[in-house]
Order: C-alpha cells, then sequence, then structure tokens
C-alpha cells in the first residue's frame, strides 16, 4: 500500500509486554516473567538498530492468515488495531512464523514466498523481528493464563522453548 493521506503509529510490537505480564499476575512464574522482560528489552534495541531491506509503510502489525478473509471482491484484512506505519518485514515475519511455530504448510509459505516475491528469513534482521514477535506473542498468552488452564500450558511451552532455543517447537494459536 501506498502511505495514506494522514499519519500512521509506528508499529509497537513490545509496547504491550509488560501490561500482559502485569495481567498474569502470580499465575506465572516471576523468573519466566523476568526472563521475557529481559527479551524485550534486547530485542527493542535491536529492532531500533535495524536497516530494512524493503521500504517502510503501511503494515498490518498481525498479517496472520486468519485475518485475511477473501471474499467475492478479493481480500479484505480484518482485525486492524495494530495497523500502522513501519517495517515491512514486521508482516512477513508473521507469515515465517506462522509457518515455523504455528504449523502452516510449508508448501503455503513457499507459495506465498513466491508470490511476494521475496523470503524474510534471507534478511539479516529477520531473527530480531522474529525474536521481538514471539516475546510478544509468549507475554500476550500470559494475561490469560489466571483464568485458563490451557492458556498457561502454553504459556509454559512457549517459554520453555524459548529458553531452550528450539525454534521448532510448536506453537498454538490462543
Amino acid at each position: 500500500l501506498a502511505p495514506p493521506s494522514f499519519a500512521l503509529p509506528r508499529r509497537e510490537l513490545l509496547g504491550g509486554v509488560e501490561r500482559w505480564l502485569r495481567l498474569a499476575g502470580g499465575a506465572i512464574d516471576p523468573a519466566d516473567a523476568d526472563y521475557l522482560r529481559a527479551r524485550r528489552d534486547g530485542f527493542a534495541s535491536a529492532a531500533a538498530a535495524l536497516t530494512p531491506h524493503l521500504a517502510p509503510g503501511p503494515i498490518h502489525g498481525d498479517a496472520l492468515p486468519r485475518n485475511v478473509l477473501v471474499g467475492p471482491d478479493g481480500p479484505v484484512l480484518v482485525d486492524l488495531e495494530t495497523f500502522s506505519f513501519d517495517l515491512r518485514e514486521h508482516d512477513l515475519v508473521v507469515m515465517a512464523l506462522s509457518r515455523d511455530r504455528y504449523g502452516l504448510a510449508p508448501e503455503a509459505y513457499e507459495g506465498f514466498v513466491r508470490a511476494y516475491g521475496w523470503d524474510v528469513r534471507e534478511w539479516e534482521g529477520c531473527a530480531v523481528l522474529r525474536g521481538a514477535r514471539e516475546t510478544a506473542s509468549c507475554a500476550w498468552v500470559a494475561q490469560h493464563a489466571p483464568a485458563n488452564p490451557k492458556a498457561l500450558t502454553e504459556f509454559r511451552r512457549r517459554v520453555a522453548s524459548l529458553r531452550d532455543g528450539d525454534t521448532a517447537v510448536r506453537w498454538y494459536p490462543f
């Protein structure tokens, strides 16, 4: 998309981490919360120093396949609360994580890459945005832990995979 005629905010990928961890309260291990805060701080600094491969512009900010509905007139984007102006790579990293963490078929991802014309995983900044996104995703699930045992189980799975450096552990949408 071309830039709109009005200003858009920057993508604050890690902006909700503290609030989500606070909402989790005592339901999560304080060491896990501290671990995610340290990751947040490290990835925030690293993300600020990234050199983009693509020209910054309007992004969805949460470009999950489920946030694109295909109707008779073509695709429609939904869930727009993170629509912003930032690195376009943000949206592409979401697709890579959909493949690596959430079960998007590798063939579907490869089709996406062919249609888009570039694979974000080739960019040196991909690991930074991926790490930031994974950190935010863990903290987001944490906020649901006090009322939902399944959320607590998923939170623990995600944090353990980050601590172990295991990028192949399957995460489940929540």
